[in-house]
C-alpha cells in the first residue's frame, strides 16, 4: 500500500487522491492486523494460561500422591520453586513463545514473498547473513540451558533457606542468631545474583548479535538498492516498501533469538518439574476393585510376622511382630524411645508400605484396601502440625460435614473448651501458621478433637498426651473411655499411666515384642515392663516429694 500510494503520487496527474485512498487503506490494514493479533494473542496466551493451571494442579497433585520417604530427602522450598517458577518459564514459552514462532512464520514466509516479487537478487544478497542465526543459536543455546537451570536451582536452594528460617524463628531468635542467619542469605542470594548476572551476560551478548545481523541485511539493501533507484531500475515506491518488508523482518529475527532463550529456560524448568511427576506415587493410591471399597471396616487389626527397615537403615526398625487386636477393644504400645512404636502404627496407617500379607484389617490385607482404611481412621501424631486458619477449620480437617454441635462435642472430649473460652473469638480465633499462637497442650488438644470430630472406628493416639500435665491428661483419658467404647484404639505411649487400664498392653524393645497382656498380668510377671513401671514411679514420687517441699 505504501509502495502504491508513492509511485501513483509521484506518476498520476491526480496523485493528490492517493494521498487519501492509500492512507485510509493502510488505517484499514493495520486495524484488521490489530484485530487478528489480538484474537490470537488471547486464544494462544489463554492456552498457555490454561496449561499453567493444569501443569500446576497436576504437580500439586502428585506431590499429595508421593510417599513419605520422599519429603524425607526433598527440599520443601525447593519443591514451592518448582511449582511456581518453573512452572511460569513453561507457561512463558507456551505462551509469548509460540506467539512469537506463529508471529515470525506468517510475517517471513509473507514478507520473503513479497520481496521476491519486487527483486528476488536483491532479496538474494539481503538474506545472507541469515545463515549465522542457526549458528548463533547453537553455540548460544547450550550454555544459555546450562546457566538458566543454575539460576532456577540456586532459586530453589534459596526459597527452601527463608522457607526453613521462616518456620524456625523462634529458635532463631532464641538463640541469638539473626546476624548468622542474615549473613548466611546474604551468601545464598549472592550466588544467585552470580548465576543471574552470568545468564544475563549471555543473553546481553545474544540478543545484540541478532540485532549486528539484521543491521548487515539493512546495509546491503541500503547500497544495492538505493543504486537502483538512482539507475531508474526500481521504483522509489519499490525501493521504500521493500526497506518496509526487511524492516518487517526485524522483529521475527528478534523473535527467534528470544524464542531459542525461553525454549532453553522453559526446557531446563520443564525437566525439573519432569522429576517430580516422574516419581512414582504411593501404592495407597492404586486403583483397586470395587468391591474392596464397598465393606464397612470393624476394626480387627492384626500383625502377621511384620518386619519392617527403612531405607538405608543398617537393622530392621520391626523384627517379627505377631499381635492381633481385636475389634472393640484397646491396646496400650510402651517402650523405651526407638523401640518402633510410632513406626508401627505409621506402617498400619500405609505412611510407609509394608510387606505383603503382614497387616490385616478385618482379615484383609491393607494393601487391598486402597483409601478405605485411612477413611476409618483417627490419627494423632507425636509430631502435631497445625494448618494456618481458625481453630474450628483445623478440627474440622477431614470431617464430613460441619456441624457446631460436633465441633464442640469433640472440643469437651479433648479438654480444649477452657483455652477456646479463653480466646477472644473463640472457635473462630486463627492460630496462625503452624499454630504459634498455641501452647504445646492446646496443639495436641486441637489434633485430638481432630481425630474425634472424624468419629473413626479406629482410633491411634501416638502419644498424644506427651505435651499436657498429667492432671489434664486424666481428665482427657476419663472423658476418652466413652468414646473409645466400642472402637479399637492404639494408645502409644512412654507413659505406664496412660496405658494402664487398656484391655492389652505390648511392651516393644528394638524393634521387637517382648512383652504382651494386661497391667496386672505384665506386673505379676516382673519383665521388663514391670522395670519400666517401677522406674516412672519412683520418678513421680520424687517429683511430689519436691513438690511438697517446695523446692522447684
Amino acid at each position: 500500500m505504501i509502495k502504491g500510494g508513492i509511485d501513483t503520487a509521484l506518476r498520476s496527474p491526480n496523485g493528490e487522491r492517493s494521498l487519501i485512498k492509500y492512507p485510509a487503506l493502510i488505517l484499514l490494514g493495520a486495524a484488521l492486523q490489530g484485530l487478528f493479533r489480538y484474537c490470537w494473542r488471547i486464544n494462544i496466551h489463554g492456552f498457555s494460561r490454561r496449561c499453567e493451571a493444569d501443569l500446576r494442579d497436576r504437580v500439586f497433585s502428585h506431590l499429595q500422591k508421593l510417599p513419605l520417604s520422599y519429603f524425607q530427602y526433598a527440599k520443601t522450598g525447593d519443591l514451592m520453586s518448582r511449582l511456581t517458577n518453573d512452572i511460569h518459564a513453561v507457561r512463558e514459552l507456551m505462551g509469548f513463545g509460540s506467539l512469537a514462532i506463529v508471529d515470525a512464520t506468517v510475517v517471513i514466509v509473507f514478507s520473503l514473498t513479497l520481496m521476491i516479487t519486487i527483486d528476488p537478487w536483491l532479496t538474494l544478497w539481503s538474506m545472507l547473513a541469515m545463515p549465522l542465526i542457526p549458528l548463533v543459536v547453537r553455540v548460544f543455546g547450550r550454555q544459555i540451558f546450562r546457566w538458566s537451570r543454575e539460576t532456577q536451582v540456586q532459586l530453589s536452594d534459596m526459597s527452601a533457606y527463608v522457607l526453613e528460617n521462616l518456620s524456625g524463628i523462634r529458635v532463631v531468635q532464641a538463640y541469638a542468631q539473626e546476624q548468622n542467619q542474615i549473613r548466611g542469605f546474604d551468601a545464598v542470594s549472592s550466588e544467585y545474583r552470580r548465576k543471574s548476572m552470568w545468564l544475563a551476560t549471555l543473553w546481553g551478548v545474544f540478543w545484540p548479535l541478532m540485532q549486528v545481523m539484521t543491521g548487515l541485511a539493512a546495509t546491503v539493501v541500503l547500497w544495492l538498492g538505493g543504486r537502483q533507484v538512482l539507475q531508474g531500475t526500481m521504483t522509489l515506491g519499490e525501493y521504500v516498501a521493500f526497506t518496509g518488508y526487511l524492516g518487517m523482518l526485524t522483529w521475527p529475527l528478534m523473535a527467534i533469538g528470544y524464542t531459542a532463550n525461553q525454549y532453553q529456560r522453559g526446557t531446563a524448568a520443564l525437566s525439573r518439574i519432569a522429576e517430580v511427576l516422574d516419581m512414582p506415587i504411593s501404592p495407597r493410591y492404586q486403583p483397586l476393585p470395587v468391591s474392596n471399597r464397598a465393606l464397612p471396616i470393624r476394626g480387627d487389626v492384626e500383625f502377621r510376622n511384620l518386619i519392617f527397615a527403612y531405607d538405608g537403615a543398617h537393622a530392621p526398625a520391626l523384627k517379627n511382630i505377631n499381635l492381633q487386636i481385636p475389634a472393640g477393644t484397646v491396646c496400650g504400645i510402651v517402650g523405651e524411645t526407638g523401640s518402633g512404636k510410632s513406626t508401627l502404627v505409621n506402617l498400619l496407617l500405609r505412611l510407609y508400605e509394608p510387606d505383603d500379607q503382614t497387616i490385616f484389617v478385618d482379615g484383609v490385607d491393607i494393601k487391598q484396601m486402597a483409601r478405605r482404611l485411612e477413611d476409618a481412621v483417627g490419627y494423632v501424631s507425636q509430631e502435631i502440625f497445625l494448618f494456618f486458619g481458625s481453630v474450628r477449620d483445623n478440627i474440622l480437617l477431614g470431617a464430613e460435614n460441619g456441624d457446631t454441635d460436633r465441633v464442640d462435642e469433640a472440643a469437651r472430649i479433648a479438654q480444649l473448651l477452657p483455652a477456646i473460652d479463653s480466646f477472644g473469638a473463640g472457635f473462630d480465633t486463627v492460630i496462625g501458621e503452624r499454630g504459634m499462637r498455641l501452647s504445646g497442650g492446646q496443639k495436641q488438644r486441637t489434633a485430638l478433637a481432630r481425630a474425634i470430630i472424624k468419629n473413626p472406628p479406629i482410633l491411634v493416639l501416638d502419644d498424644a498426651f506427651s505435651s499436657v500435665d498429667a492432671e489434664t491428661e486424666d481428665e482427657i483419658l476419663r472423658e476418652l473411655k466413652r468414646f473409645m467404647r466400642g472402637r479399637t484404639t492404639l494408645l502409644i505411649s512412654y507413659r505406664i499411666s496412660t496405658v494402664r487400664e487398656a484391655d492389652r498392653i505390648v511392651y516393644l524393645r528394638a524393634g521387637e515384642l517382648i512383652e504382651q497382656g494386661t497391667h496386672a498380668e505384665l506386673i505379676a510377671r516382673r519383665g521388663a515392663y514391670y522395670e519400666l513401671y517401677r522406674r516412672q514411679s519412683l520418678a513421680r514420687e520424687v517429683e511430689s516429694l519436691t513438690r511438697a517441699e517446695g523446692r522447684p
